[in-house]
């Protein structure tokens, strides 16, 4: 015979059981890290403001902790999306800034000068693209390139210069000028 205490308390297992439910699935906001670790911290721009949340990505190979976390932050300007590991590791950084055309060639000089003073001199791509690499774990990839390609031949519209940065094993044969 159930007494009114016994269905009270299957109640509150069944209200737990529900929100544990409700708190597991679905894509949920996680806070920012507090502190992020590794040499790609110095290169981010807009961490404070960012919005995080689970991602689902995977790796060849385990050389950091899942799960991950994606980062991002967006203005007009400029938008940034950091994967941080569970060790809070950032390991890959994107950034994109917006450029006119009168200052493209400028802020590109400005943000090279700025990589190489951190990772030394880069590999040249090509006169809108340069990587650096240290041994067999850091990537860094700076290039500048019209945002359309109307309007390019009389260097009107903005231009989008990329950052991508990742930490981790690097296949030799992959990416490179």
């Amino acid at each position: 015979m159930k007494t009114p205490h016994s269905r009270s308390r299957v109640g509150v297992l069944a209200i737990i059981a529900f929100c544990a439910i409700v708190a597991c699935s679905g894509e949920r906001k996680a806070s920012v890290a507090a502190k992020v670790n590794g040499p790609l911290v110095a290169l981010m721009t807009q961490h404070a403001s960012a919005t995080c949340g689970r991602s689902d990505r995977t790796y060849a190979t385990i050389f950091f902790h899942p799960p991950y976390q994606t980062c991002t932050t967006a203005n007009d300007d400029s938008t940034e999306s950091a994967e941080i590991d569970s060790d809070s590791v950032v390991v890959e950084l994107t950034n994109t800034w917006k450029a006119a055309p009168a200052d493209q060639a400028t802020v590109f000089s400005q943000a090279e000068g700025d990589l190489t003073s951190r990772f030394g001199m880069p590999q040249r791509c090509s006169a809108t693209k340069v990587e650096w690499r240290q041994g067999d774990s850091l990537d860094v990839v700076l290039q500048i390139a019209p945002v359309s390609q109307v309007g390019t031949e009389f260097n009107e519209g903005p231009y989008r210069m990329t950052r991508v940065a990742r930490l981790g094993a690097i296949d030799p044969s992959i990416g490179g000028c």
